[in-house]
Formats: structure tokens, sequence, C-alpha cells
């Protein structure tokens, strides 16, 4: 298995076992093969791979189940949320569009809605970044307890996913899509 897949599926599994939204993998630039390939078998599955940023040696990949990433893009709170922000969408696709335009520079701080953040932890990170309750997958403001319990099935499901590609097994084989 090479570097790059194993990455993903470190980063990204909670995301394609339904645990998240989506993801954020750093990875370094040059295996785009292997990018590809597993974008094709993911899509069957419901899931968009799109380079948000492109730097000299790396690449920043963002992977997100399209049906949910939708969902929560169009739920009332958050639409109105990202449009203070300036994003204007009929589709989530166009909404990750306007979210990659924003990449140019600093990490635009409302890409934690489309990590699927809870949007007051979002809120309170543009307020205030250093005055969180708890750090864990994110900063949270609010929901200490319940955010700890995600942040350990998180990291439960990812030392799963970690194991069975430790033991020789592919992406594909673990999330059974085909190549």
């Amino acid at each position: 298995m090479s570097e790059t897949e194993y990455a993903i599926g470190r980063h990204c599994g909670v995301t394609f076992a339904g645990l998240k939204v989506a993801s954020l993998v750093n990875l370094h630039r040059g295996e785009g093969e292997v990018i590809r390939r597993l974008a094709r078998g993911f899509r069957r599955k419901g899931f968009s791979f799109v380079c948000l940023r492109t730097e000299k040696e790396r690449q920043v990949l963002y992977i997100y189940n399209e049906e949910e990433l939708r969902r929560l893009l169009f739920s009332a709170e958050v639409r109105a949320f990202l449009e203070g922000y300036g994003y204007h969408y009929e589709t989530a696709a166009e909404a990750v569009t306007q979210l990659r335009d924003r990449m140019e520079g600093e990490f635009p701080h409302e890409i934690g809605v489309f990590l699927g953040y809870p949007l007051c932890d979002v809120r309170g990170f543009i307020a205030d970044p250093c005055g969180c309750l708890y750090c864990g997958a994110w900063k949270v403001y609010r929901d200490v307890t319940g955010a700890r319990r995600t942040f350990e099935r998180y990291k439960r499901c990812s030392a799963c996913i970690c194991r069975h590609m430790q033991n020789g097994r592919s992406l594909a084989e673990i999330f059974r899509i085909s190549d």
C-alpha cells in the first residue's frame, strides 16, 4: 500500500465509515494515480475527492460524502451562516468550489462547517480562537461531553482502519469498493 493510500485511510476513514461528513488530508504531490483510483471507487459510494490547495510539494485533499454535505449545507442555519461569508450556491459542489477559491491564502475559518464541526464551535473559533473549552478533532466551545464522545469514536474507528491497513488490507477491501 502506498503512503498516500495509508494517509487517506488514516485521515479520511472516519468519513468513509459514515462518522463524519468530510475530511481533509495533506498529501505529497506525485501519487495522482492512487488518488484517481480511490476517487473512482469511492465515487460509486457517494464520495467526492476535491483538491482544495496545491503547493510545491504538497496538496490538500477534501473528501466528502455528497449527500451528507448537501444535507448540511442546505440546513437553514448553516446556509445563513455561509451566506454571511459570501457563499451563494445551488449545489453542494458549487459551495465546495467557492471554498476552494477561498483557499488561496489562509484557511478560511468557515471550513469547519464543511468538515461537519458543530456550527456553535465554528462560530466560537471565529470569535475567540484561544477561548475554547476543549481541543480534539476541532476546538470545542459548547458541548464538551458530546465532543469527547465523538472524538473517541473517531479515534477508535481510525485505529481500526489503520490496523486493517497495517495487516495488508487496502481501502478498497476495507470499504468494499471496486477499483
